[in-house]
């Protein structure tokens, strides 16, 4: 076994938990939209909600498979264990903060509990479905294949003065220290600019939300840099989504002067 299991373990949990912030954040969103739409107490929100955490679940699975498959270099039961724990786990989060948002829509449990409990009934089916297909080695329609460029580093010296290094790719504790006031102002110059000004209030919300987080990682004595990519993938993806062209350029760039890849 040439990888730390308890490494794997507590990278898959923490995984979990900011699926659920991701989550969260998504349905608080729906809500708001449909608040200032007149419509939250409807239908209309929970069929939203059901998308929305389908989507979550779908992808978060598919990157905590693929990160396990690049970490271990397979996907026999000593992978497919955690992983699946991982799945059950992030159903039972996602759940949790869709019926906690639930509460909040002004429709009744008679009405609710029956749509949410369908949703894990199918979330559960998803997740057998999943972790049915890594067994065999299958992402979506296509063989998994282990990402010849991202590679996870663990190295530690006792001598005077050492620095630790945890890297993806490139990445450094010292890249990190070097460059975290780069990020941070790419950032900074984002939720300022023109581009962001001219969101909907809800896309303000959600860029800003993961902003911050991006944000909060970066400026850690010792930042994950696991963590600090996902969440930093997930702001630039948000950023194409809204059209946020310079944030994209900006904030794309100062992440590769910290992990060493484009992403």
């Amino acid at each position: 076994m040439g990888y730390d299991p308890a490494y794997l373990g507590a990278s898959l949990n923490d995984r979990a938990y900011d699926a659920a912030i991701l989550g969260e954040a998504v349905f608080n969103a729906i809500m708001r939209r449909n608040a200032a739409a007149g419509r939250l107490a409807s239908g209309v929100t929970l069929v939203m909600f059901g998308e929305a955490i389908r989507k979550t679940f779908g992808e978060e699975f598919d990157k905590a498979a693929l990160f396990a498959f690049n970490l271990t270099g397979e996907n026999g039961p000593d992978v497919v264990k955690p992983l699946d724990y991982f799945a059950g786990r992030i159903v039972d989060l996602l759940m949790d903060k869709m019926i906690a948002c639930g509460g909040g829509t002004g429709l009744d449990e008679p009405t609710v509990a029956p749509h949410f409990n369908k949703l894990r009934v199918e979330l559960g089916e998803m997740r057998t479905r999943k972790v049915r297909d890594f067994t065999h080695g299958i992402m979506g329609n296509e063989r998994m294949k282990k990402d010849p460029v991202v590679s996870i580093v663990n190295t530690q010296s006792n001598s005077p003065g050492a620095v630790q290094q945890v890297g993806v790719g490139e990445f450094s504790q010292s890249a990190i220290i070097q460059h975290h006031q780069q990020l941070v102002a790419a950032i900074d110059r984002a939720l300022a600019s023109p581009e962001f000004q001219q969101l909907e209030q809800t896309q303000k919300e959600g860029f800003r939300d993961i902003a911050e987080v991006v944000k909060d990682e970066a400026v850690k004595p010792a930042p994950d840099p696991v963590k600090l990519k996902r969440w930093s993938e997930r702001l630039v993806g948000l950023a194409k989504e809204v059209g946020m062209r310079v944030a994209v350029s900006e904030i794309g760039q100062a992440i590769t002067q910290i992990l060493g890849a484009a992403i």
